[in-house]
């Protein structure tokens, strides 16, 4: 799909922040999920702005909103399973972050909860390790 394949290359970018990469990766399939729930009102605005002239064309058979909706919702879907597949290791990005030399002096001593927390929902056992050594 080559709505994800811009993101994944945007994404792949040297300076960019993991936690900018998580946030533009979830408001990408948000997005998706959006169209795809608005898809009536979108065919229907389509239909009011686009009108084929009925002249000597021939006439398409299989042209019925039925079938514009269900080919729209299909491309939805297969954008949204095609960011899901290419991006499912995107909580990895938050932990990733923790092990930036220049984000160290930050730490004094402890690593920060809220990168932590997002880590551990990712990974849940790491939740368990880390109850085990407190």
């Amino acid at each position: 799909m080559p709505h994800v394949d811009i993101l994944f290359n945007q994404l792949r970018k040297r300076k960019t922040e993991p936690a900018q990469d998580k946030t533009a990766i979830d408001n990408f399939e948000k997005c998706i999920a959006d169209v795809r729930n608005k898809i009536d009102e979108i065919i229907n605005e389509a239909k009011s702005i686009c009108t084929e002239p009925q002249g000597n064309k021939r006439i398409r058979r299989n042209n019925s909103s039925h079938d514009h909706r269900v080919a729209a919702l299909e491309v939805c879907d297969n954008i949204g399973n095609s960011a899901n597949d290419r991006f499912q290791f995107k909580d990895h990005l938050v932990a990733a972050s923790l092990f930036f030399p220049e984000h160290f002096g930050e730490y004094c001593g402890k690593l920060p909860d809220d990168k932590l927390e997002t880590t551990c929902l990712a990974y849940p056992e790491l939740e368990k390790s880390r109850l085990n050594t407190e």
